[in-house]
């Protein structure tokens, strides 16, 4: 017998729910079974080794071995050592240098019995040159000269126009004490290098003459004036000393002339 109509609305309402719920059940399902499955194109697993009987051989998928980049260790850069800046030197403006104007030597005046000789030059004014003696009877100065013809010493001196005449003579001998009975005097430091008229008196060069007193013949402020009665040639002490001790035998002597 047939079930009621009401019966089977009641069954269908129960039924249809279920179904629904069966269905979305299975599609749930169906979604996580096909995450879970492997991609149709996935690479089957290699084999391992010693199975020979495999039908087919699948080809390992070589993995890629990452190549270690270096780091590049960065260089520490010197720091530039700033040159050093040389402060700019002023140019220095060159200044001409004055020429200075020779200034011509004046001409010597010869000594007279009351006035010493003027302008009496450094040098002498002979024309020889080396080791010498020259004696200038004009200007009443005697000159030391040595090898490199250079003035060693410039003495003025007395003496007497007339004698000894000019000429070149050579120093014969010496004596540290000497004299002239004749006129009582002695003198020091001899330089004998000429003779006088007779040919016999020695001429030469010494210190000024004293009496057997002790009085000098004559004052060291009368020296460069021509007033000698004889024929040597006076100067003072220290001087005398001087060329005694420089002059050697066989020295030249060079005695100019007279004004």
């Amino acid at each position: 017998m047939p079930s009621p109509t009401w019966v089977r609305f009641i069954r269908a309402s129960f039924i249809i729910p279920i179904l629904g719920v069966c269905l979305i059940a299975g599609l749930l399902i169906g979604l996580v079974a096909t995450a879970d499955s492997p991609s149709a194109t996935a690479q089957p697993i290699a084999a391992d080794e010693g199975v020979g009987d495999s039908t087919a051989t699948p080809t390992a998928t070589p993995t890629a071995t990452p190549t270690a980049t270096p780091t590049a260790t960065p260089t520490e850069t010197p720091a530039a050592t700033p040159a050093a800046t040389t402060a700019a030197s002023p140019t220095a403006i060159p200044t001409a240098t004055p020429v200075a104007t020779p200034v011509k030597p004046k001409k010597p005046k010869a000594a007279t019995r009351e006035r010493k000789a003027k302008n009496v030059p450094e040098r002498p004014l002979d024309k020889q040159t080396g080791r010498r003696i020259v004696y200038d009877k004009t200007l009443m100065t005697v000159w030391v000269m040595d090898e490199l013809d250079e003035v060693v010493y410039r003495f003025p001196v007395v003496g007497r126009w007339d004698r000894p005449v000019k000429g070149k003579y050579k120093i014969f001998s010496q004596s540290q004490r000497s004299g002239n009975p004749n006129s009582k005097v002695t003198f020091d430091h001899m330089t004998r290098f000429a003779y006088g008229m007779d040919g016999k008196t020695a001429i030469g060069f010494h210190s000024i003459p004293k009496y057997y007193d002790g009085s000098m013949m004559h004052s060291t402020d009368q020296l460069g004036l021509p007033i000698a009665t004889g024929g040597c040639v006076r100067m003072a002490a220290k001087d005398a000393k001087k060329l005694y001790k420089w002059a050697e035998i066989g020295d030249t002597v060079v005695v100019l002339p007279s004004p």
